[in-house]
């Protein structure tokens, strides 16, 4: 099974122009903006491709062995330090050519996007399933949202990070996580929680209701699950020891 390649397009974000046109106020700009060296995010953060094999990935089920899901993960991008670099990997990934079942991870760089990695044994994700036809809008916007520290700054106070996001392809929709570290922090699940619906565009909210309570149950658009739930989890990380 083939992964989608990941093209970098090495040209800056905005493109001299190539005619001779008059030079408009908004053209300068334009022009200036580009040449400029982009802000840094503050954290540096690693794109993963996940390929799916006849072991559930982690946010569904169990896996055989750690050594075997490790084999699954690719590195497709190591270091995004800033939104420019953002933006040439995401604007150059085939998305439509992801397989089914197939997994796109963004995770702060040096955190693995699996349960047994020690930063996410403690912690769990915010779970939504989107529709196909908003799916990749929903998962841009909790991407930027992600590495631009909108979900972080909130969680600050209870001392959690969010470590990553995830977009899982179905048959129907898209799974789409949001990690954090700290799974048993009913105030901070239920901050990060808020700040995603209200940070997310009004047409992308989800309509069925959430729980903090971390049981993961139910039929909702979206709900909150803790590693530690999902079975094969203790098997990973005393097989990662």
């Amino acid at each position: 099974m083939s992964i989608p390649t990941l093209h970098i397009n090495n040209a800056s974000p905005i493109e001299e122009p190539t005619t001779t046109k008059p030079v408009t106020r908004k053209s300068l700009h334009q022009n200036i903006f580009g040449k400029l060296r982009p802000l840094p995010l503050q954290y540096h953060w690693t794109v993963w491709y996940d390929k799916h094999t006849e072991s559930p990935p982690p946010s569904t089920g169990t896996r055989t062995t750690p050594t075997d899901y490790n084999a699954r993960l690719y590195v497709l991008h190591e270091d995004v330090a800033d939104i420019a670099t953002f933006y040439r990997v995401y604007n150059n990934y085939p998305w439509e050519k992801i397989r089914l079942r197939d997994t796109v991870h963004i995770f702060r760089k040096g955190v693995r996007p699996v349960w047994e990695d020690p930063q996410n044994r403690n912690g769990g994700c915010w779970r939504f399933r989107v529709p196909k036809s908003k799916a990749q809008a929903f998962f841009h916007e909790i991407a930027i949202l992600c590495m631009a520290n909108e979900f972080q700054v909130v969680l600050e106070d209870e001392h959690d990070h969010v470590l990553g996001v995830s977009t899982s392809i179905r048959f129907n929709s898209h799974l789409i996580s949001v990690w954090n570290k700290l799974g048993d922090n009913p105030r901070s699940i239920k901050l990060l929680e808020q700040t995603i619906l209200d940070r997310l565009s009004p047409e992308l909210r989800p309509t069925g209701s959430g729980s903090g309570s971390g049981s993961g149950s139910g039929s909702n658009a979206y709900f909150y699950k803790r590693h530690a739930e999902n079975e094969g989890y203790k098997e990973a990380v005393e097989g990662s020891k």
